[in-house]
């Protein structure tokens, strides 16, 4: 019999068949709509429709895995390829852990082929370099710019190595969500996270708000009680300038005893670039809006709320601010915005159902004082606590802080541990580069974010004016460049059996002992004195949250039983 001939007759077989599948299946449906001798589900078998969420939240790998999690990334040329013992001990744990997590705090730009608008911009070798050290997974959602097309430029450099990057996307509902990393011992969950609002400092003026003479000498002496404070804090805020005449500028405003007209606009300048309304084709972040309030005493309070017209209780909202009454001048308090709060935890519950281990990268720089230099706080503000803990009840197993450019403590909670800010893995800050280019629809400087530069380009302006001497980018770029901002760690994170071993904490020498700049920045091993000094501050920032760390042959642990 041919192919052709058999495969006819099998044809024929099969429609005859499927007729009679069909002619049965038309009779059943009148009969019932079960079907004869079908077995009604039960629920004792099969897959439940809501598992048991103890075990779909737990960490699920029983293998030995290690998470290793490092800070900001603020790398603008590479460095990877180092023949330097010192540079390549301290990128050994990234390459030997199972997966490894960062910040991506740079802009990274394919310079020939995009017109490189943006700051903090680097080269597309350094995605290359990100690869050789071992990163896997980076966070985007953080206060770099997310307009377009930059944006997309940084995320196809970072995929076109193999990096997954998460928080930011072009829609909120995709930001929110995930993204995860396939390990030979499990799938890992990463969400990242933005932690938006509440950078206002002390001595900042802005919407003008007319105060008689009297309440003016009140403002005042808040202002002084708060400045009061500044050695308290290892980065203070700078002394302001002396206040003119029949004003005084305090919580991002302007007291003065001029007259204000009614339909004066407030003054609430963009934190960052792209802060705002974002364009249809910008990438739009993960972010947790914060509401800050200003802690003043009860006297203080009363003299605000004369001033505001407001009598009554509890918090003050006036002027575009807040105020709550703390135990001492110049506090800070947060509230989380309570939709974001309840769509970030829901997404992350849902990655770790997804998931084995969920890691968590949430970029914040709120300070607990209106006294404290912008990014330089040592320990968290009260919504960061609150937070970490509630994304662990949630199901993250390694929840990682940064954004703030300075060391906080570890807490263990709940048996995951929360690494509250581990400060900036590399962040060659003296070559920083000036921001180059621009958006669509832009002429060439505008919307440009100075910062430190404004120096540069006031000692340049002067130079080609006179015709002095060249000034290059890099001469006054000291803002970034103290101790605290130039030292860092690795978290290592082993898990066995499904529960928390051990972290191990590696610290790391970006600029402790003297470097020329463009050397600054560059992760290290520390010398054994550097690295006792960064351990003990590690373990003095630690102490609230009760975590017992031992110090060994220059290394941190954190063992369990």
């Amino acid at each position: 019999m041919s192919k052709r001939s058999s495969g006819w007759r099998m044809c024929v077989a099969s429609a005859l068949t499927i007729g009679a599948m069909l002619g049965a299946y038309a009779h059943a449906q009148v009969a019932s709509n079960v079907g004869y001798g079908a077995r009604k589900f039960d629920g004792s078998s099969g897959v439940p429709k809501k598992p048991d969420q103890a075990k779909e939240l737990a960490l699920k790998i029983a293998q030995p895995f290690s998470v290793a999690s490092v800070g900001d990334l603020l790398q603008f040329q590479p460095f990877a390829t180092s023949n330097d013992p010192a540079v390549r001990a301290a990128i050994e744990p990234l390459r030997k852990a199972d997966v490894t997590t960062g910040d991506f705090e740079n802009e990274i730009m394919d310079f020939d082929n995009f017109a490189h608008a943006g700051g903090n911009l680097a080269t597309k070798e350094v995605a290359d370099d990100w690869r050789l050290m071992g990163i896997d997974l980076v966070s985007r959602a953080n206060n770099k710019d997310p307009r377009a097309p930059g944006v997309w430029n940084n995320l196809k450099e970072v995929e076109r190595v193999g990096i997954t990057h998460a928080g930011i996307a072009r829609s909120l509902p995709e930001a929110r969500m995930a993204r995860y990393f396939a390990t030979p011992k499990g799938l890992v969950g990463f969400a990242g996270i933005y932690a938006l609002g509440g950078l206002d400092a002390c001595c900042a003026g802005g919407t003008r708000v007319h105060v008689s003479p009297a309440q003016l000498a009140g403002a005042r002496a808040m202002k002084a009680a708060i400045l009061a404070r500044r050695d308290e804090v290892e980065v203070p805020v700078p002394l302001p300038a002396p206040d003119a005449d029949g004003e005084t500028k305090l919580f991002g405003l302007t007291f003065t005893t001029a007259t204000v007209p009614s339909d004066e606009p407030m003054v609430k300048p963009a934190l960052y670039p792209g802060d705002g309304a974002a364009g249809p084709d910008d990438g739009i972040r993960n972010s947790l809006r914060l509401t800050l309030f200003h802690g003043v005493t009860a006297a203080q309070m009363v003299l605000l709320r004369d001033i505001a017209g407001q009598p009554g209780t509890g918090d003050l909202k006036a002027f575009g601010t807040q105020f709550r009454v703390m135990d001492r001048p110049g506090e800070h308090s947060f509230d989380m915005n309570p939709q974001d709060l309840r769509e970030i935890l829901t997404q992350i519950r849902t990655a770790k159902q997804a998931s084995d281990v969920l890691v968590t990268n949430i970029h914040w720089h709120q300070n607990r004082y209106d006294f404290q230099a912008y990014s330089y706080d040592h320990f968290p503000a009260d919504f960061e606590i609150k937070f970490a803990h509630m994304a662990v009840d949630q199901g993250v197993d390694v929840f990682v802080g940064q954004g703030v450019h300075t060391l906080k403590g570890i807490e263990i909670y709940k048996g995951k541990p929360i690494f509250y800010g581990t400060s900036n893995f590399i962040f060659q800050s003296a070559i920083m580069p000036l921001p180059k280019g621009h958006y669509p629809g832009q002429k060439p400087g505008e919307g440009a974010f100075h910062g430190p530069f404004k120096e540069f380009e006031e000692a340049n302006a002067a130079a080609n004016a006179t015709g002095g001497p060249i000034v290059g980018e890099h001469e006054f770029q000291g803002f970034w460049q103290l101790k605290p901002t130039l030292e860092s760690y690795v978290a290592y994170t082993n898990f066995d059996g499904g529960k928390l071993k051990e972290v191990v904490i590696y610290p790391v020498d970006l600029g402790q002992t003297p470097r020329p700049g463009s050397q600054v920045g560059i992760p290290r091993k520390p010398t054994p004195e550097v690295a006792k000094k960064i351990l003990d501050e590690i373990v003095e920032y630690s102490k609230p949250f009760g975590t017992n760390i031992t110090i060994e042959d220059g290394v941190g642990y954190i063992r369990f039983q």
